[in-house]
Protein backbone atom coordinates (compact mmCIF):
# COMPACT_ATOMS: atom_id res chain seq x y z
CA UNK A 1 0.00 0.00 0.00
CA UNK A 2 0.96 3.40 -0.84
CA UNK A 3 2.01 6.10 2.08
CA UNK A 4 -1.07 7.99 3.09
CA UNK A 5 -1.10 11.33 2.14
CA UNK A 6 -3.51 13.47 3.91
CA UNK A 7 -6.62 12.62 6.58
CA UNK A 8 -10.09 14.15 6.30
CA UNK A 9 -10.71 15.05 9.96
CA UNK A 10 -14.21 15.85 10.11
CA UNK A 11 -14.74 12.07 8.39
CA UNK A 12 -12.52 10.64 10.78
CA UNK A 13 -14.24 12.37 14.18
CA UNK A 14 -17.18 11.23 12.58
CA UNK A 15 -16.17 7.51 12.43
CA UNK A 16 -14.36 7.82 16.27
CA UNK A 17 -17.13 9.72 17.50
CA UNK A 18 -20.62 8.95 16.15
CA UNK A 19 -19.84 5.48 14.77
CA UNK A 20 -17.43 4.25 17.46
CA UNK A 21 -14.78 2.67 15.72
CA UNK A 22 -11.34 2.73 16.34
CA UNK A 23 -9.02 3.88 13.50
CA UNK A 24 -7.89 0.55 12.16
CA UNK A 25 -11.83 0.46 11.06
CA UNK A 26 -11.82 3.21 9.35
CA UNK A 27 -12.79 2.47 5.91
CA UNK A 28 -13.35 4.48 3.24
CA UNK A 29 -16.84 3.75 1.15
CA UNK A 30 -17.58 7.03 -0.55
CA UNK A 31 -15.78 10.03 -1.90
CA UNK A 32 -17.22 13.43 -3.42
CA UNK A 33 -15.04 13.23 -6.53
CA UNK A 34 -11.74 11.72 -7.92
CA UNK A 35 -9.76 14.33 -6.31
CA UNK A 36 -11.04 13.20 -2.92
CA UNK A 37 -10.51 9.53 -3.35
CA UNK A 38 -6.73 10.56 -4.65
CA UNK A 39 -6.15 12.72 -1.17
CA UNK A 40 -7.97 9.91 0.90
CA UNK A 41 -8.19 7.30 -0.09
CA UNK A 42 -5.80 5.77 -2.40
CA UNK A 43 -3.84 6.44 -5.78
CA UNK A 44 -5.70 5.73 -8.94
CA UNK A 45 -3.80 3.39 -10.94
CA UNK A 46 -6.03 3.28 -14.06
CA UNK A 47 -9.56 4.06 -15.63
CA UNK A 48 -11.80 0.80 -15.86
CA UNK A 49 -14.04 2.64 -18.33
CA UNK A 50 -16.05 5.72 -18.82
CA UNK A 51 -14.84 8.97 -19.80
CA UNK A 52 -14.56 12.66 -17.68
CA UNK A 53 -15.59 12.52 -14.38
CA UNK A 54 -17.92 9.41 -14.90
CA UNK A 55 -15.56 6.43 -14.40
CA UNK A 56 -14.89 3.46 -13.12
CA UNK A 57 -11.09 3.33 -11.31
CA UNK A 58 -8.83 1.04 -9.71
CA UNK A 59 -7.63 1.93 -6.38
CA UNK A 60 -4.45 1.47 -4.86
CA UNK A 61 -5.50 1.71 -1.34
CA UNK A 62 -3.05 3.70 1.05
CA UNK A 63 -1.67 2.02 4.05
CA UNK A 64 -4.14 2.23 6.58
CA UNK A 65 -4.09 2.25 10.69
CA UNK A 66 -2.29 -1.12 11.42
CA UNK A 67 -5.03 -3.81 13.59
CA UNK A 68 -5.87 -4.00 17.00
CA UNK A 69 -5.37 -7.37 17.02
CA UNK A 70 -7.23 -7.43 20.34
CA UNK A 71 -10.29 -6.96 18.18
CA UNK A 72 -12.51 -10.16 17.26
CA UNK A 73 -13.72 -8.80 14.28
CA UNK A 74 -10.48 -9.51 12.61
CA UNK A 75 -11.01 -13.58 13.44
CA UNK A 76 -13.66 -13.00 10.82
CA UNK A 77 -13.26 -14.63 7.62
CA UNK A 78 -13.63 -12.08 5.33
CA UNK A 79 -12.69 -9.39 7.15
CA UNK A 80 -9.68 -9.47 4.94
CA UNK A 81 -11.57 -7.05 2.72
CA UNK A 82 -11.54 -4.36 5.20
CA UNK A 83 -7.92 -4.03 4.56
CA UNK A 84 -7.81 -5.04 0.71
CA UNK A 85 -5.13 -3.12 -0.83
CA UNK A 86 -6.87 -3.14 -4.54
CA UNK A 87 -10.31 -1.36 -4.62
CA UNK A 88 -12.68 -0.70 -7.42
CA UNK A 89 -14.45 2.59 -6.98
CA UNK A 90 -17.43 3.59 -9.44
CA UNK A 91 -19.33 6.87 -10.09
CA UNK A 92 -22.59 6.59 -8.24
CA UNK A 93 -24.81 6.96 -11.83
CA UNK A 94 -22.68 4.26 -13.45
CA UNK A 95 -24.48 0.90 -14.33
CA UNK A 96 -21.77 -1.00 -15.55
CA UNK A 97 -20.31 -1.42 -12.50
CA UNK A 98 -19.96 -5.55 -13.17
CA UNK A 99 -18.10 -4.97 -15.91
CA UNK A 100 -15.61 -2.47 -14.17
CA UNK A 101 -15.44 -5.46 -11.12
CA UNK A 102 -14.81 -8.08 -14.19
CA UNK A 103 -11.98 -5.66 -15.91
CA UNK A 104 -10.14 -4.77 -12.02
CA UNK A 105 -10.16 -8.60 -11.23
CA UNK A 106 -10.47 -11.26 -14.38
CA UNK A 107 -9.17 -14.36 -11.86
CA UNK A 108 -12.73 -13.54 -9.53
CA UNK A 109 -15.76 -15.75 -9.91
CA UNK A 110 -18.22 -13.43 -9.66
CA UNK A 111 -20.89 -15.07 -11.39
CA UNK A 112 -22.95 -16.09 -8.25
CA UNK A 113 -22.25 -12.51 -6.39
CA UNK A 114 -23.96 -9.14 -6.22
CA UNK A 115 -21.57 -6.39 -6.50
CA UNK A 116 -23.06 -4.23 -3.67
CA UNK A 117 -22.56 0.00 -3.54
CA UNK A 118 -21.55 -0.40 0.29
CA UNK A 119 -23.20 3.08 0.29
CA UNK A 120 -26.53 2.98 -0.76
CA UNK A 121 -26.31 4.83 -4.21
CA UNK A 122 -29.77 6.99 -2.97
CA UNK A 123 -28.23 8.23 -0.19
CA UNK A 124 -25.10 9.24 -1.83
CA UNK A 125 -26.82 11.47 -3.86
CA UNK A 126 -28.45 13.31 -1.04
CA UNK A 127 -25.07 13.41 0.82
CA UNK A 128 -23.18 14.43 -2.51
CA UNK A 129 -20.67 11.55 -2.81
CA UNK A 130 -20.58 11.07 -6.43
CA UNK A 131 -18.16 8.26 -6.16
CA UNK A 132 -18.79 4.79 -4.01
CA UNK A 133 -16.61 1.17 -3.59
CA UNK A 134 -17.83 -1.97 -4.62
CA UNK A 135 -17.59 -5.67 -3.12
CA UNK A 136 -18.78 -8.03 -3.71
CA UNK A 137 -21.43 -9.91 -1.42
CA UNK A 138 -23.67 -12.98 -1.82
CA UNK A 139 -27.58 -11.86 -2.94
CA UNK A 140 -28.82 -12.91 0.39
CA UNK A 141 -26.37 -10.55 2.41
CA UNK A 142 -27.42 -8.09 0.00
CA UNK A 143 -30.99 -8.35 -0.08
CA UNK A 144 -30.77 -8.32 3.80
CA UNK A 145 -28.81 -5.43 3.91
CA UNK A 146 -31.18 -3.49 1.17
CA UNK A 147 -34.04 -3.67 3.34
CA UNK A 148 -35.48 -1.44 5.89
CA UNK A 149 -31.99 0.16 7.60
CA UNK A 150 -31.43 1.93 3.88
CA UNK A 151 -34.84 2.98 3.65
CA UNK A 152 -34.87 4.65 6.57
CA UNK A 153 -31.59 6.39 5.34
CA UNK A 154 -32.71 7.67 2.15
CA UNK A 155 -35.71 8.66 4.26
CA UNK A 156 -33.54 10.77 6.50
CA UNK A 157 -31.31 12.10 4.49
CA UNK A 158 -34.75 13.31 2.70
CA UNK A 159 -36.05 15.28 5.60
CA UNK A 160 -35.54 19.31 4.76
CA UNK A 161 -33.28 19.46 8.15
CA UNK A 162 -30.96 16.84 6.20
CA UNK A 163 -31.04 18.19 2.92
CA UNK A 164 -29.87 21.91 4.78
CA UNK A 165 -27.39 19.95 6.61
CA UNK A 166 -25.82 18.10 3.54
CA UNK A 167 -25.35 21.67 1.88
CA UNK A 168 -23.16 22.52 4.87
CA UNK A 169 -19.61 22.03 4.97
CA UNK A 170 -18.64 18.27 4.59
CA UNK A 171 -16.47 15.68 4.93
CA UNK A 172 -14.81 14.95 1.37
CA UNK A 173 -14.94 11.02 2.33
CA UNK A 174 -17.26 8.63 4.59
CA UNK A 175 -16.07 5.74 6.23
CA UNK A 176 -18.42 2.79 6.52
CA UNK A 177 -20.24 2.38 10.17
CA UNK A 178 -20.61 -0.92 11.39
CA UNK A 179 -24.05 -1.77 9.47
CA UNK A 180 -21.89 -1.32 6.29
CA UNK A 181 -18.69 -2.98 7.66
CA UNK A 182 -20.97 -6.25 8.98
CA UNK A 183 -22.32 -6.42 5.03
CA UNK A 184 -18.55 -5.99 3.94
CA UNK A 185 -18.63 -9.15 5.56
CA UNK A 186 -21.26 -10.79 3.68
CA UNK A 187 -23.02 -10.92 6.48
CA UNK A 188 -26.85 -10.49 6.82
CA UNK A 189 -27.40 -7.31 8.49
CA UNK A 190 -31.02 -8.39 10.20
CA UNK A 191 -34.21 -7.62 9.82
CA UNK A 192 -35.84 -3.41 11.14
CA UNK A 193 -34.28 -4.60 14.59
CA UNK A 194 -30.31 -5.78 12.96
CA UNK A 195 -29.40 -8.39 14.96
CA UNK A 196 -26.70 -8.90 13.39
CA UNK A 197 -25.27 -5.48 13.64
CA UNK A 198 -26.14 -5.21 17.28
CA UNK A 199 -24.36 -8.50 17.66
CA UNK A 200 -20.97 -6.90 16.26
CA UNK A 201 -20.57 -4.46 17.93
CA UNK A 202 -18.92 -7.48 20.38
CA UNK A 203 -16.52 -7.15 17.94
CA UNK A 204 -15.14 -4.21 18.04
CA UNK A 205 -14.61 -3.98 21.59
CA UNK A 206 -11.37 -4.97 23.46
CA UNK A 207 -12.28 -8.14 25.56
CA UNK A 208 -11.23 -7.21 28.70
Amino acid sequence: MAERREVDEFARDLALTRYGLPLCLHVAIAARNLDAIERFVGRIERVLHGSGDRIAVFVDAYESSAPDLGLPIWQQPEAVVLRQRHQVWVHVDDRQYRKAYAAAFPDHNISNLVLDHVMNRRVARLKGFNYLRIVPITRVANSSSGGLSEKWAVTYHSSPRMVARNQEPRPFIQYADLADIVKMLNIKTGGSLQEAVNAAQAWVTVAR
